[in-house]
C-alpha cells in the first residue's frame, strides 16, 4: 500500500482492473471499518471547493479497447476553495475522478456545485508507473466520503461541522 498521504498503488491497481475487468467492480466497495476518522486521517487534502470546470484527461489507461473506448477514463475537476481542513490544495490546480461512476470507481463531480473533498495524493509507485496521471492532478477524489454541498447556508454549516471538528483535533 502506498504511503499514508498517497495514492496507494493497490487502488490504482483496482480502479485499472476494474477498467480491464468490469466483473471486478466490486473492488471499489466501501472498506470494511471505514469512519470518518480513518477518512479524514488517510486523506492527502480535505476541502470545500466550488467546481469551476471538468475536463476528459488526456491519460489513457490500458485496457482492452472494448471495455474502455479509447483509453480516456480520468477526468480532471478544477475548482475554486472555499475552505481547507487538511492539507495545501493547490489554488489552480486539479483533482481527478474517473468516468466510472455507474461501476462505482468514480465520482460524479459538476461544474458549478459545491463539494466537500477528500482526496488521496499520488503515492511514489503511481508517479513512477503514470506519470502523466502525476504530471495532470493533486490526487484521486475518494469516492467514500466526497460529496456535494446543500446550497442552504444553514445546511452547509451542517454538513461541514463533523470535518470542521476532525480538522481541529489533527
Amino acid at each position: 500500500m502506498g504511503s499514508r498521504f498517497g495514492f496507494p498503488a493497490s487502488l490504482a491497481l483496482a480502479l485499472l482492473g476494474a477498467v480491464a475487468l468490469p466483473g471486478i467492480a466490486s473492488a471499489c466497495s466501501m472498506p470494511p471499518g471505514w469512519t470518518p476518522q480513518r477518512a479524514f486521517a488517510e486523506a492527502a487534502l480535505v476541502f470545500h471547493g466550488l467546481v469551476t470546470a471538468t475536463e476528459l484527461s488526456s491519460t489513457k489507461v490500458g485496457g482492452p479497447p472494448t471495455d474502455v473506448g479509447d483509453g480516456r477514463i480520468l477526468v480532471n475537476v478544477r475548482y475554486e476553495i472555499a475552505e481547507v481542513f487538511k492539507g495545501k490544495p493547490q489554488a489552480n490546480g486539479a483533482i481527478s475522478t474517473t468516468t466510472l461512476i455507474m461501476g462505482g470507481c468514480g465520482v460524479p463531480v459538476l461544474a458549478g456545485q459545491h463539494f466537500l473533498f477528500y482526496v488521496n495524493g499520488i503515492d511514489e509507485a503511481t508517479r513512477k508507473d503514470m506519470p502523466d496521471l502525476a504530471g495532470q492532478t493533486q490526487g484521486m477524489i475518494s469516492i467514500y466520503d466526497t460529496q456535494m454541498l446543500p446550497p442552504n447556508p444553514m445546511l452547509l454549516d451542517e454538513a461541514l461541522a463533523e470535518v470542521r471538528a476532525l480538522a481541529k483535533k489533527h
